[in-house]
Formats: C-alpha cells, sequence, structure tokens
C-alpha cells in the first residue's frame, strides 16, 4: 500500500518522502514503527470497504503543537475519507493527548487538500515563500493552515 502510494503520481507529486521500490518501503514501515515506538509519529492507515486507501499521521510534536498529514490512493479520492480521517485524528489529538494546535502544510496548486482541511476547521493562516525543497529540488510555497480546538468541525459526507 506504501509503494502504491509512493508510485502514484498525485500523492508522490506531493509526498517526497514516500518509497519507491519494495526495499525502500521495508525501510519506511521500519522507520514509522520505530517513530511510533519514540513517540515523534503516528501514523495511521485510513481504511474503507475496499481495504487501506490511504494514511493520516501526526508528526513534529513540539510545545504542544503538531503537524497533521495525509495522501490518499486513487480508489480512496472522492469519498469524504481524507476529511473524516484528518477530522478524527485531531479531535483525538486534543481530547486525548492534549495538543494545543495543529497545523498542515499545503503546496499552492493542491487545492484538493486545501479543501481537506478547510472541510475540518483549518484556517488558513499564511503562504511561506519557498519553503519546502519539491521532488524536483526546486523550492516551492506553501500555505499554511491551523487548527485549534475551538475551530474543529465535522465535515460532511
Amino acid at each position: 500500500m506504501v509503494l502504491e502510494a509512493g508510485l502514484d503520481p498525485l500523492v508522490s507529486h506531493y509526498r517526497y518522502s514516500l518509497p519507491r521500490s519494495g526495499d525502500d518501503a521495508r525501510q519506511w514501515l521500519e522507520q514509522v514503527a520505530g517513530d511510533r515506538q519514540n513517540g515523534v509519529r503516528l501514523e495511521l492507515a485510513i481504511t474503507h470497504h475496499s481495504g487501506v486507501i490511504g494514511s493520516v499521521s501526526l508528526t513534529e510534536f513540539e510545545h504542544g503543537n503538531a503537524m497533521v498529514r495525509y495522501w490518499l490512493l486513487p480508489e480512496g479520492r472522492g469519498l469524504g475519507a481524507a476529511s473524516w480521517a484528518v477530522a478524527r485524528l485531531s479531535q483525538w489529538a486534543f481530547s486525548e493527548i492534549g495538543i494545543g494546535r495543529l497545523a498542515a502544510f499545503v503546496e499552492l496548486d493542491n487545492r484538493r487538500s486545501s479543501k481537506v482541511l478547510e472541510r475540518c476547521g483549518f484556517l488558513l493562516e499564511g503562504r511561506l515563500r519557498r519553503h519546502m525543497v519539491g521532488h524536483d529540488g526546486v523550492r516551492v510555497d506553501t500555505l499554511l493552515y491551523g487548527l485549534l480546538p475551538e475551530d474543529l468541525t465535522e465535515p460532511s459526507r
């Protein structure tokens, strides 16, 4: 599943760190397991009746804050699954582990991802110029979205 994502043109365009070979996939899964044990990343599968269709994660835990990341395989797109998963994980992060603020970065042309965040109550807080190095080595601007506990909304299905 993670190798499928790394090879998917849309997912790999925005998620540069996903594996693109079998060996890389095994290493990625080992890293995820280690990160979870060390409390630095929680990566969860997004499932549907057809099986695993994506991933949602919390990372970069600093000062009571965390980052949200997610992706969907082609069969998971258009179902509302990403919005549902981001909302559930956000609610859990606020209520169960006491996160005070969540953030997410989105590249300017990734409108679908922006819509996911907006459906969950994330607010656009700014544009970071040349913030990240893209998969092609060129620096890209990103949009910064933030969510406070009182902003969280239930996305419509």
